[in-house]
């Protein structure tokens, strides 16, 4: 039998625009999906079955020739026969047509079928082609490796032909069927697909006449499951008000500038950034939602450009968003997305202005939201604790505007009730004290995102060690002075396992909170012990611990080595790459993407016993670009005791306060 259908491609190519294109079950159907945007269907129909996926469309369909000619040609761009579709003239979202190929990277078996209409000379009423294929990945694999030992050589692969009946489709469109899918670490359900194929597109609607059903249920902007956690919105011009439309529980919406400059071009943008009430509500089972997404032609194009900016600010952390920049796929410009078509050139000079327009309005952002949580900080505590209601009541004059200011600033700072209820009562406290001085004036001072400001309220008391803040201060100090007794083998050790991994703090001040699974500890540690046999015995002495964190958003690896033990350069390099390897490759196996992992060594000998300037630079050097650095532990212990022990130097009365402090709780706690 001749054979019908031909895929000409080399083992690199499904390597790495195929298996290795995508990194999840979305991703990869958000392609589908949009090559049946672009072939003009007004449904697709995506089917989750325990064992397979089917996404079926009602669009255009194909041929045996088209099939052949754009659907199997590897790189076929559909832009250079036309910009826009023949019906609904919709702009292209393909452009290099490798998507095509994404469906190897979760599915060993694709099925495809599709119907087209076709003109017959003489024929009367409609006359149609249907055609239908089988490729398996192994088949495929094989092909090449038996035809070309150069893994850069092309080799053609027939995929095997179906025989199938014509209205197994209906009218026109696409079937494809997603077999021997790849083993899973999120459970594939109907809700989570629906999910996320909402937060992926925003051109599914009948606004845009393009319906998704996921098992019959039709997705909608509501299927995003965001909305609804907004307490602030901004938008991005009038067309982007039906975004704050959509937040039922938003206190504040307002409409910002949408052009931005580039190259003497005025572009125009859509879309919205949000905050939500509390950081947590960004959380959605293992996703983080605490970014801001960027679409292109209604597709999302790049996770995240939030992880753009080194911001430090706490607003951000309650951030979410969605910015439309149609602009970045310009048919008269040069293609700005990278290889993986999951992110965009960071060069180009779009991605460089949209960069530097984000950034203007998180700053103007910041000042409103701070605004914002002021202005709501004293109905959040009198609804939190009642007796605060009764002590506001009690205030009169300037004392009453201070109060509010103060509110205002926790506000800020704390989003969890529970904390909140606890700074809170302090604060009272505080305040009172700083009432009786006649310094309440000193709640001007406070800034929200610096820690020391708050000194200049509570170290001003003779009373500070009932305060919370004190407190805190007081366990940090032991944990720092355990660390001094790190010449103690001993101590040294007991230090390394239940200190420092629990007190991320001491190696950067920015990484409060630890945020992996136990899943995903137990998967890296595995993945990074499996390292540990081929060391040497000496590599292994030397080494106390390996643990794996995850926190702000990061993947972080730790290794503690004794503090006698001299390293050098190449060993270090050495053990650099095995665990940049090791976690490249688990996180890539648990279908992630758009990941950032750091690399610590804590070391108590400077690297080859060369402690010069010089050769710490050139280490520095030499481990940046494998996301690694060495943490020293007297410089450790040194800045973390500096940063902290100023705190305790205040005067210790306290009694008095911590009297009056009981009889507040005991009358919170009734």
């Amino acid at each position: 039998m001749e054979n019908k259908f031909i895929m000409s491609l080399s083992l690199n190519v499904l390597n790495h625009l195929g298996i290795n294109l995508y990194s999840n079950i979305p991703a990869v159907l958000s392609e589908i999906v949009a090559n049946s945007w672009d072939a003009d269907a007004k449904r697709v129909d995506i089917t989750i079955a325990e064992d397979q996926i089917i996404i079926e469309d009602d669009g255009c369909g194909m041929s045996a020739d088209d099939i052949n000619n754009k659907f199997l040609y590897v790189g076929y761009q559909k832009r250079e026969e036309s910009l826009e579709s023949k019906i609904y003239h919709r702009k292209y979202m393909g452009r290099k047509g490798i998507g095509k190929l994404s469906m190897f990277s979760i599915a060993r078996e694709v099925e495809v079928i599709s119907k087209k209409e076709i003109r017959k000379a003489g024929a009367e009423g409609k006359c149609f082609e249907i055609s239908g294929f089988r490729m398996n990945i192994d088949d495929i694999a094989n092909v090449i490796k038996s035809e070309h030992s150069d893994s850069n050589s092309s080799s053609e692969y027939y995929p095997e032909v179906l025989q199938v009946e014509e209205d197994c489709i209906k009218e026109t469109g696409t079937k494809i069927v997603l077999r021997k899918l790849k083993k899973l670490t999120t459970s594939l359900t109907p809700e989570y697909i629906k999910k996320r194929v909402a937060r992926r597109f925003g051109i599914i609607g009948k606004e845009f006449l393009f319906s998704v059903y996921v098992n019959g249920e039709e997705v909608s902007i509501s299927d995003r499951d965001y909305f609804h956690k907004l307490s602030y919105i901004w938008y991005f011009g009038n067309e982007s008000q039906k975004y704050a439309d959509f937040c039922e529980n938003v206190s504040h919406k307002e409409e910002r500038e949408n052009i931005i400059s580039c190259n003497g071009e005025n572009y125009k943008i859509t879309g919205w950034i949000g905050s939500v009430d509390a950081s947590g509500d960004l959380k959605d089972g293992e996703d983080n939602l605490n970014k801001i997404v960027v679409l292109v032609r209604g597709k999302l194009g790049q996770e995240d450009i939030l992880s753009e900016y080194s911001e430090g600010g706490l607003y951000s952390k309650y951030l979410i968003g969605e910015i439309n920049a149609d602009f970045f796929d310009d048919d008269t410009l040069d293609d700005m997305a990278t290889s993986n078509r999951q992110e965009y050139r960071k060069d180009d000079e779009r991605f460089i202005a949209l960069k530097q327009f984000v950034q203007d309005e998180l700053k103007y952002i910041q000042g409103k939201w701070t605004e914002l949580r002021n202005e709501s900080g004293e109905e959040k505590a009198r609804e939190l604790l009642p007796v605060i209601d009764t002590w506001c009541k009690s205030l009169q004059g300037d004392d009453k505007k201070y109060a509010k200011k103060m509110f205002g600033k926790i506000n800020q700072i704390v989003a969890d009730d529970d904390k909140k209820k606890e700074i809170l009562k302090f604060s009272v406290l505080a305040f009172e004290k700083l009432k009786y001085a006649k310094h309440l004036s000193a709640i001007d001072n406070i800034e929200a995102e610096n820690f020391e400001v708050f000194k200049d309220i509570f170290t001003g008391l003779d009373e500070i060690e009932a305060t919370l803040y004190y407190q805190i201060i007081r366990e940090r100090i032991e944990v720092i002075k355990v660390f001094q007794s790190i010449t103690d083998e001993n101590a040294l050790e007991k230090v390394i396992q239940t200190h420092l991994f629990n007190h991320l703090w001491l190696l950067d001040p920015s990484w409060e909170r630890v945020e992996n699974t136990q899943y995903m500890e137990t998967t890296v540690l595995n993945a990074l012990n499996s390292e540990y046999n081929s060391l040497t015995s000496e590599e292994k002495a030397g080494r106390l611990d390996v643990g794996y964190r995850q926190t702000a958003g990061k993947h972080i690896i730790i290794e503690l080595k004794r503090a006698d033990r001299i390293v050098t350069t190449s060993e270090m390099i050495k053990q650099v790459k095995k665990y940049h390897d090791a976690l490249n490759k688990v996180l890539s196996a648990i279908y992630q993407t758009n990941y950032s992992f750091e690399i610590l060594f804590v070391l108590g000998r400077p690297i080859d016993n060369n402690d010069s300037i010089e050769n710490r630079e050139l280490v520095a050097n030499i481990l940046k670009p494998m996301n690694a650095r060495v943490v020293y532990y007297q410089e450790l212990i040194e800045n973390a005791y500096k940063a902290y022990n100023e705190y305790i130097a205040a005067n210790k009365q306290s009694q008095p306060l911590i009297d009056m402090f009981s009889q507040l709780e005991s009358s919170m706690d009734d």
